[in-house]
């Protein structure tokens, strides 16, 4: 059942629909551009089996109020204010066309919001030529001064809007509606590109896929949803504590004083307790505990994982479910920083566990890097370098040898030689250091390249051996020293 329902936001009633199940995770559906609510409904009964679909009429459509200005940032700001009054901390979020790029601009504002995020035909967010809107025969359900205002936007958006693409940390599923639709396909093509976890299906039957194909759009939609991201379990555990997010860097348990919390108070207050938590097995409860990396990005979570290794019912087999996870983490597009400072810090400069660890990461796939290898093992490949430098020159030397026959891992394999020079606990063979130094392919600015072909020249392992010939050897080229 379907019902209508009325909210104001900041002086706007704001209509909108509301059905399945009250227990369901929310879904909240944004419409295109003269568009309503009702739209969705080739689609709302099946999204609605088991979540709580709520289908919005943004201001100036259906049955929400028309406003004296328009443009995609209030009706962003309405979508959010919507989220506030009806208590919603997270949703999936669906915006077809315009709806789509409303969409964008509420997972860039506030990314915690949006746990997945499905863009259905958005047109490219760059400046475009205008075009003549059609004008429909009698009187249409919508403002025509909304419709003029918000096409204006989207021939000239602001710029800020493609770049911060890269800001949105929802998983995402672009849709697009192949050579049919009169949408350019460049737009849903860049979306893919450029928001960070992102992927695309075409469905082509042109600009109204979920009204021209609902099949197939509701299974490629589902099948998205039903994938539920670790970080999302690990919000939902600390809800079930009482604790929930309220800004980027702000959470609330609703306690005494004013309640509120940084990222890190949460991490230190719950990380343990949810990495031990009794009615999960280990794999469940490493899950979670990542789970929590990626919602906090603070490094006492991996703290935490590294001291609950010992207390799980089968070390071993815990071990391969933790490295696994540093794994898929250092493979996607966008990985929390706790995740490789804590690669470096706690397991690469301790010499007890640095060659084990390093082998699970990346060495025992050295083979597999070659210039053609899938582009998640390059990432990790790249991240793994970067911080490598403790690492026994003898544990790591093969993955260096493999690594310089890949040359979008140069740059990196770079950092590594001369993280293996300064690091307090590094060392590096000289002699095949400046073989593989004099092997990269290098941008001819890359800074300290002269001051490592120098010191390792001079057979120097490491910066704290002879301190003053690293100095010598910056001034000598004329560059500046790394801080």
């Amino acid at each position: 059942m379907t019902e209508q329902r009325t909210v104001t936001v900041d002086g706007v009633p704001l209509g909108y629909e509301v059905s399945g199940p009250e227990d369901g995770d929310p879904l909240l559906l944004l419409h295109a551009l003269g568009g309503s609510a009702a739209d969705w409904g080739p689609v709302r009964d099946a999204l609605a089996r088991e979540r709580r679909v709520y289908a919005l009429d943004l201001r100036g459509h259906g049955r929400s109020g028309w406003t004296p200005e328009y443009s995609l940032e209030l009706m962003r700001d309405d979508v959010l204010g919507f989220l506030d009054a009806l208590a919603l901390e997270a949703v999936d979020l669906v915006g077809h066309s315009m709806g789509g790029a409303v969409a964008v601009l509420v997972a860039q504002e506030q990314p915690w919001r949006v746990i997945r995020l499905v863009l259905e035909e958005v047109p490219d967010l760059r400046p475009r030529e205008p075009v003549a809107p059609v004008r429909p025969p009698g009187e249409p359900a919508f403002d025509r001064t909304m419709v003029q205002a918000v096409r204006a936007r989207l021939d000239r958006p602001d710029p800020a809007w493609f770049e911060g693409l890269e800001r949105i940390t929802a998983r995402t599923l672009v849709v697009a509606g192949g050579p049919n639709s009169h949408v350019p396909q460049q737009g849903p093509a860049e979306l893919a590109l450029r928001v960070p976890d992102a992927r695309s299906v075409t469905i082509a039957v042109g600009h109204l896929v979920h009204a021209a194909a609902p099949d197939a759009f509701t299974a490629a939609v589902t099948t998205f949803l039903d994938d539920l991201p670790d970080s999302e379990a690990a919000r939902r555990w600390l809800a079930r504590e009482g604790v929930r997010r309220t800004g980027a860097n702000e959470w609330t348990d609703g306690g005494s004083g004013d309640g509120r919390l940084t990222s890190n108070d949460v991490a230190h207050t719950w990380a343990e307790a949810m990495i031990l938590s009794d009615d999960l097995d280990d794999a469940g409860r490493t899950r979670l505990g990542f789970g929590l990396v990626d919602l906090l990005d603070d490094y006492w979570v991996t703290v935490e994982l590294g001291f609950a290794l010992p207390k799980t019912d089968d070390p071993q087999a815990a071990a391969e479910i933790l490295w696994e996870g540093y794994r898929s983490r250092l493979e996607a597009p966008v990985t929390a920083k706790a995740i490789t400072y804590s690669l470096w810090v706690d397991w690469f400069e301790d010499h007890t566990t640095s060659e084990a660890v390093f082998a699970e990461v990346l060495g025992n796939d050295h083979d597999r890097l070659l210039p053609d290898a899938p582009e998640p093992l390059l990432r990790r490949a790249r991240r793994v370098l970067e911080f490598s430098g403790p690492v026994p020159w003898s544990a790591k030397v093969d993955t260096y040898r493999a690594a310089a026959r890949v040359p979008s891992l140069h740059r990196s394999l770079f950092r590594a030689l001369l993280l293996c020079y300064h690091d307090v606990y590094g060392a590096l063979e000289p002699a095949e250091g400046l073989v593989l130094l004099d092997g990269l392919e290098l941008p001819p600015d890359t800074e300290h390249t002269a001051a490592l072909r120098t010191v390792m020249a001079a057979g120097i392992r490491n910066r704290r051996e002879r301190p003053e010939a690293w100095d010598a050897a910056v001034l000598a080229a004329g560059e500046a020293a790394p801080e």
